[in-house]
């Protein structure tokens, strides 16, 4: 039931304002206030059915990040939200790969953090295949040759020769990536030093 409200209630019609913005924009941010009030009402008092309610909250604040293009606060504000919710959600669900597809939508632009989540929404138990060609879009911009750049395409490289038997290199791609890791750990100390304590931002 509560799936099937948010479907049919909800997505459907927040789908059908967004595909007609900026006309439809004012009635988008209202129906947004109302549904984000509304689903934070049944979290405190429909417990449960928990688990929706935090997918919703995070899934509404989303769509409310996405439509702010005038104030950066008010954007990094619902940023923060929808991710505090995909957070807590993938915390009570740590094997469910969507959660971290989320995820790595909010990460943008720091390809490094949505290697992260694109990769391990693809690796849990219950895997989110349209990670796949979210990562090939990470890959495809990875093209210098920065420190985060290098470590991508090394990862690009096992991403793309991996079978079910696992990682099957050619002799090519084995040179490629190795050459790739040399430079990334030659770059690595001074890169840090560099970063200095963002280099330890969790990712």
């Amino acid at each position: 039931m509560p799936a099937r409200m948010w479907r049919h209630g909800i997505h459907s019609f927040l789908e059908l304002l967004r595909h007609r913005l900026p006309a439809s924009l004012e009635h988008m941010l209202t129906f947004l206030y109302l549904a984000y009030s509304m689903m934070a009402l049944l979290y405190e008092t429909v417990p449960a059915f928990e688990d929706t309610w935090i997918e919703c909250l995070g899934d509404l604040a989303r769509y409310r990040m996405a439509i702010e293009d005038d104030d950066t606060t008010d954007r990094e504000l619902w940023t923060g939200l929808s991710r505090h919710w995909y957070c807590k959600a993938s915390d009570r669900s740590p094997t469910t790969g969507r959660l971290y597809h989320h995820l790595a939508i909010l990460a943008r632009p720091n390809p490094l953090r949505q290697l992260y989540y694109y990769t391990k929404s693809l690796c849990v138990p219950i895997p989110f295949s349209s990670a796949q060609e979210s990562l090939t879009n990470v890959f495809n911009c990875a093209l210098s040759n920065s420190p985060d750049d290098t470590f991508i395409r090394a990862h690009k490289i096992l991403f793309s020769t991996q079978s079910e038997y696992g990682v099957r290199m050619s002799e090519n791609s084995r040179i490629e990536f190795l050459e790739l890791a040399r430079h990334f750990i030659n770059q690595l100390d001074s890169h840090i030093a560099e970063m200095k304590g963002e280099w330890l931002e969790p990712g």
